[in-house]
């Protein structure tokens, strides 16, 4: 299933389709474990947080991923801002753990929109 953005899109692999879910929220999209229903546990697997300026120092779960550049020039930030600890319910654990590692699949297919272009080098 492909994700669309206004600067970007992003693929999330086939056999993810009855475990997570995306919900858009301005530039940014949220990856939720669709199981999720204990309050207090949102089922966050990662935020994409698509910002105008760098984070200056980002904490221990939030990684660039690269940069997102319009063609006039106006640049934003594509970071991965993962779920800490608590996200997710102690019965969805291990499945949190499993997608987690394999996100990189995500990152990978992260293409820009029409007139942008992606630096993952930044």
């Amino acid at each position: 299933m492909r994700i669309q953005q206004e600067l970007y899109s992003f693929e999330m692999p086939a056999r993810w389709k009855d475990l997570v879910g995306a919900r858009k929220k301005g530039r940014n999209v949220d990856l939720v474990l669709l199981w999720e229903e204990e309050p207090g546990c949102s089922g966050l697997l990662v935020r994409l947080r698509c910002l105008k300026r760098r984070i200056s120092r980002p904490d221990e779960y939030t990684e660039l991923l690269g940069r997102l550049v319009r063609g006039d020039g106006e640049s934003f930030f594509l970071y991965a801002a993962y779920g800490q600890e608590g996200a997710v319910s102690e019965e969805n654990e291990d499945l949190y753990w499993r997608l987690r590692d394999q996100l990189c699949l995500v990152f990978d297919s992260i293409s820009p929109a029409e007139g942008v272009s992606w630096q993952t080098s930044v």
